[in-house]
């Protein structure tokens, strides 16, 4: 049967965007838990837009992403977009926390920070407290 409700429910589970809102985050914080595989719409339709109202709203965005066991990478197009948004939005954030026990993303993290203008910091998954309130602080 097409149309049958497992076929919708799973076209809507994997349709979902992968980064989620962590509702816990002061406001002024831009704050995404990244869950499954990151693809070029979860930039376009959540990340993108999410950061931009943030600097339209307060200048500089600032902005935490916890990578956690949920995460299981980029697609190749959303690596390509995550390329294009950090030079399009190079001068945009004032604070960029990255909570992560994944060892290759945090190094690449730490790889880029220092030609990053804002400030960044990569923390464990045990520091998500410390890194939002890092992240907050001026």
């Amino acid at each position: 049967m097409s149309g049958s409700s497992f076929e919708l429910l799973d076209h809507a589970v994997h349709n979902l965007p992968m980064f989620r809102p962590i509702e816990t985050a002061p406001p002024g914080i831009v704050a995404f838990s990244a869950e499954g595989r990151i693809t070029d719409s979860d930039y376009k339709s959540v990340l993108i837009p999410a950061v931009d109202a943030a600097v339209k709203a307060h200048g500089k965005a600032r902005i935490l992403i916890r990578f956690g066991p949920e995460f299981e990478g980029y697609t190749a197009h959303a690596m390509l977009d995550d390329a294009v948004f950090g030079t399009a939005h190079y001068t945009a954030f004032r604070r960029i926390a990255m909570v992560t026990d994944v060892d290759w993303l945090a190094s690449t993290m730490r790889l880029f920070a220092p030609f990053i203008p804002g400030k960044m910091r990569v923390f464990p998954l045990a520091g998500q407290d410390e890194a939002m309130a890092w992240v907050a602080a001026d």
